[in-house]
């Protein structure tokens, strides 16, 4: 109604009425002019000519006098419809046309609880209070409400509405269906997203409100956040960044979930490694308790923790009682409550095998190498490892997917049949352990294992230099153990150097062994092949290496695996170092069952193995069934299999997936998927806003409003200072008023009584 007015006043009608009223001090001036009618009085003639000498001075007085009146009328008026001289400080301005975009985070941060509320329920309260603030003045602005989650895509139905009165109830029924995520967001998508809506405004205010908690961890070390803000102003946009969090609140995180949990086997203890984090970085966290559910049964042990520093990460390894069944299995790992309960738990799916199967290929059936290696395995039920030896022909002939690894124990080289299996083998995750002896054929390496094939990978990490070397024993220039190890040290030795076992490592004793090429670059700094010298002997040469193949990783070893070129098979060390040989290469199929909260479930297989209907089970849900649609454009040839494919998008919550498909041959078949939450969010220490205006500098016209503070929205905050000198003029020109109004007025003598 008063589209001028509203640029410069929260209530336009109220000033509106203050200029009308500016008209009462005019009519009482005239009407006071009126009571005074001319009269011809003869006595009375002799005081014209005085009055007329004195009747432009009483004009002049009386205008003072209207006009100071007329100006604290005006003063009066411009306070009560609070004037604002600069448009811009108003969040809710209205003017010829102005548009508010909203942005809304709703990563996991703003799950942060204090008492009953959270800082995703403050950010609704904030949206709501806007929008009713807005429908005071009904359809002179434009709002858009937009996710974290989602910056690309307002949310449906709040997208450019008029702001009145009837769209006040249509927000509040969308604001009650918005939930917080336990994600992670980038925020200067965000920004970048709000940006792109503004794009396609061609006039008008333009009005950017940033609702969140504003975490040090975004606005202190991500610069592109500070430089999008800043593009945002340069743009023209008013950028208002809104808090709802008004102090720091401390939590403790479950940070992850490590183990041999892809050695997994029925009836075998399983180790786990927790990582517990303080993310507080004042407050130690004391007293901190972990309880351990495997299928949801709570087990008879907690981690304890007596006390972590501040912004410290602690970790602690349990052994906990195995699942005597094999299949599908789940850990939950649980923390007290806390200002953030998404991190207080964390999820791990386990595939439990009947056994940890090794592949064991002896290329010298008479020697003893395959012996010590699968009596090693063998002897330690615990392990759950079950090793068979073979001889080369057997990769080849048989699968080789079910296998953790493989040993490859003197092998004079691979027959031609053998490359392709292994090769594929390693790519998909497949671990290989070499162990060299008489028998290898260093030719056949150097020219058929060790070159690169086309995607940059090799069977062999290092040429070979021919023959065997002897190592010295007698060398008085060489002094100390034939193993120098050197720090920081192989995972497979890593616990032996900080154990008990470590003397055993001293006594080893290496007599032969096959060196590398002469021309071949010792320094692994230099030669960035991806090949680590992980062991060397006390000679300088290179013992022990391990490089990548695809997913699979591989160990050689320049000696033999039993008794032959060295004592190490009667030594004590060697069953630890076996057995975390094979831990450290086996497949980690179960990496693969491990995800983060929102990652898409797409599954993939055979149409000739599987039926197309699966069963899935969301964390916290019912189960429900899905249909799996035929991939397009897969088959290249009539002999490929159809592949089908199935996709579940609602992953949000943290938890355990359970999907059941049915084999056409084995029959139900069960998948566990584990999902967690990413550390990322758990820090809940806040930026000041000083910190903030610090990084954008002096020259970004940006406002700040502190959380709990809603003075902004109903317009007290701006033109403050307008009103503070309103206040000092009011008060002058009434004193100057009452003050001129005396002087200007007439005041007989008083007149003393005779005796």
């Amino acid at each position: 109604m008063f589209p001028f007015l509203s640029n410069f006043f929260v209530s336009p009608g109220l000033a509106v009425a203050g200029g009308i009223l500016i008209a009462s001090p005019i009519i009482i001036h005239f009407i006071n002019r009126m009571r005074f009618r001319r009269v011809r009085f003869a006595a009375m003639e002799f005081l014209l000519a005085s009055q007329q000498r004195n009747r432009r001075r009483l004009l002049i007085e009386q205008l003072i006098l209207l006009l100071l009146r007329i100006l604290i009328v005006l003063a009066l008026a411009a306070l009560i419809a609070r004037l604002i001289l600069d448009p811009s400080q108003m969040a809710l301005l209205g003017g010829a046309r102005s548009h508010h975009i909203v942005l809304l985070d709703d990563s996991g941060s703003m799950r942060d609880q204090w008492g009953e509320t959270t800082a995703f329920d403050e950010g609704l309260d904030v949206v709501r209070q806007l929008v009713q603030e807005g429908a005071t003045r009904p359809n002179t602005q434009e709002f858009t409400l937009i996710l974290l989650s989602d910056p690309e895509h307002p949310v449906a139905g709040l997208n450019q509405r008029k702001v009145n009165l009837d769209f006040v109830h249509e927000v509040e029924t969308k604001l009650e269906n918005l939930k917080c995520t336990r994600q992670s967001f980038d925020l200067n998508d965000g920004l970048e997203g709000a940006r792109t809506l503004f794009e396609e405004e061609k006039s008008g205010n333009k009005h950017l409100h940033v609702i969140s908690d504003f975490r040090s961890s975004n606005w202190l070390d991500q610069p592109a956040i500070v430089k999008g803000v800043k593009d945002l102003d340069k743009a023209g946009i008013a950028v208002n960044l809104v808090k709802t969090v008004n102090e720091r609140h401390q939590n403790v995180g479950i940070t992850s979930i490590s183990g041999d949990i892809h050695m997994a086997a029925a009836g075998v203890p399983l180790e786990l490694t927790v990582r517990v984090k303080n993310f507080d970085e004042q407050t130690p966290a004391e007293d901190v308790r972990v309880a351990i559910f495997a299928d949801g049964k709570k087990l008879p042990l907690n981690v304890v923790f007596k006390q972590i520093k501040p912004g410290v990460e602690v970790e602690k390894t349990e052994i906990v009682e195995g699942f005597e069944t094999a299949g599908a299995h789940s850990i939950e790992l649980k923390l007290d409550p806390d200002a953030l309960d998404p991190d207080n738990s964390r999820f791990l799916a386990i595939d439990v095998k009947p056994a940890s199967r090794v592949l064991v290929i002896d290329g010298d059936p008479a020697g003893d190498d395959s012996f010590f290696v699968s009596m090693t395995m063998a002897a330690y039920q615990e392990s759950g490892m079950s090793p068979l030896v073979e001889n080369i022909d057997y990769l080849g002939r048989r699968p080789l997917d079910e296998f953790k690894c493989i040993f490859l124990l003197n092998v004079p080289q691979l027959p031609a049949d053998a490359i392709q299996p292994l090769r594929d083998y390693l790519l998909d995750g497949g671990g290989l352990a070499w162990f060299v002896g008489d028998t290898v054929n260093p030719a056949f390496y150097n020219d058929s294992l060790y070159p690169e094939d086309e995607d940059g990978n090799r069977f062999f990490p290092v040429p070979l230099g021919g023959g065997r070397s002897e190592l010295v024993r007698d060398d008085f220039t060489l002094p100390g153990p034939d193993l120098a190890l050197k720090p920081p040290y192989h995972p497979i030795f890593d616990k032996l150097i900080s154990g008990q076992v470590n003397s055993y490592l001293g006594a080893v004793s290496v007599y032969e062994y096959l060196p590398v090429h002469d021309d071949w670059e010792r320094s692994d700094n230099k030669r960035k092949d991806g090949v680590t010298t992980s062991v060397s002997l006390r000679n300088g040469d290179p013992l022990i290496f391990e490089h990548r193949f695809g997913a699979g990783r591989v160990m050689t070893f320049l000696t033999t695996a039993g008794p032959i070129w060295n004592n190490w098979a009667k030594n004590g060390s060697y069953p630890p170092i076996i057995l975390d040989l094979v831990k450290y290469i086996s497949r980690r199929d179960s990496d693969l069952r491990q995800r983060n909260v929102g990652e898409v479930i797409q599954l993939s297989y055979s149409e000739a193995d599987y039926l197309r209907e699966l069963d899935i089970t969301p964390a916290g849900g019912t189960e429900m069934r899905l249909t799996a649609s035929r991939q397009q454009g897969k088959a290249d040839t009539e002999d490929d299999e159809p592949q089908l494919t199935a996709t579940f998008r609602d992953t949000g919550l943290p938890g355990i997936y359970k999907i059941k498909r049915i084999h056409q041959v084995t029959g139900e078949e069960n998948v566990f998927l584990a999902y967690n939450v990413t550390p990322d969010e758990s820090s809940l220490t806040l930026a000041a806003s000083s910190e903030i205006d610090k990084r954008l500098g002096p020259d970004v016209n940006v406002t700040i409003q502190d959380a709990g503070n809603t003075e902004w929205i109903e317009g007290e905050e701006a033109g403050q200072e307008v009103r503070q000198a309103l206040l000092f003029i009011l008060l002058i020109a009434l004193l100057l008023e009452q003050f001129l109004a005396y002087i200007f007025s007439y005041h007989p003598k008083t007149v003393g009584a005779t005796a």
